[in-house]
């Protein structure tokens, strides 16, 4: 059963799909899967449909989603009439996002359809019940979310680490930064140092604050194994 908002005639469907790199497959809800339910309704309703696939993206939030954010800009112009998704959670798991898209959709004219429900969002009531449904999958994400976060502190607990690999050729400029940091120095200033003596970063590119920052901030530079220098300064603060 299809939840429809929309007050006219509906001739065009744009059929959205979504999946994070995290879950594509996850209750039959890989692209090939979402497009060929959402396909078959269309049909069956004798609509037309233009297909826009979204890979790699979370449903946080809609600013994040450039096809998302193109199917409702061919939807306020008219050009499509209705939003189909197989759940709305491939659509919205923000409150407050789905909260102005369903004003948005009523006041350009334009419909939201998702499959698997019996909502009604046209009435008072069935808006509550919408407004339930994405509260519960934004409170599902933000338990995913604790969740990973604890598993991984008790982990480091456990003595694992975390982090890309690194080519061992370029773990002594790791531990360049690290000591620089330790002496004081600024993310700017070190960029700028880094940059003056023709150092790379990990990928050949060039020194920002930012960069120094990720580095130093980042899991791979917590699990490096300490160079020399590095544990020398340790000692020396530890003895004073």
């Amino acid at each position: 059963m299809y939840t429809i908002v929309y007050f006219g005639l509906m001739t065009t469907a744009i059929l959205y799909t979504r999946v994070s790199l995290a879950k594509q497959v996850e209750h039959g809800a890989s692209l090939p899967a979402q497009e060929a339910a959402l396909v078959a309704e269309a049909t069956r309703r004798g609509w037309d449909y233009i297909l826009m696939a979204e890979e790699g993206k979370s449903a946080k939030n809609v600013t994040g989603r450039p096809v998302l954010q193109e199917a409702m800009r061919l939807l306020d112009s008219h050009k499509a009439d209705v939003l189909m998704a197989v759940r709305l959670d491939r659509v919205s798991r923000s409150v407050s996002d789905f909260a102005a898209m369903m004003n948005r959709a009523t006041r350009k004219g334009w419909g939201i359809a998702f499959t698997g429900t019996s909502i009604d969002t046209t009435d008072p009531s069935g808006r509550f019940s919408a407004h339930v449904m994405v509260a519960a999958a934004e409170f599902e994400r933000a338990l995913i979310g604790a969740r990973t976060s604890e598993g991984m502190q008790q982990k480091k607990l456990e003595g694992q680490t975390f982090g890309r690999m690194v080519d061992p050729a370029f773990i002594p400029t790791y531990n360049r930064v690290l000591a620089m940091v330790a002496d004081g120095e600024g993310y700017n200033a070190i960029a700028r140092t880094l940059n003056e003596a023709g150092t790379p970063t990990a990928r050949g590119g060039k020194w920002y604050a930012s960069t120094v920052r990720a580095m130093v901030t980042s899991e791979t530079a917590k699990s490096l194994p300490k160079s020399p220098a590095d544990m020398k300064r340790a000692d020396f603060v530890m003895a004073g």
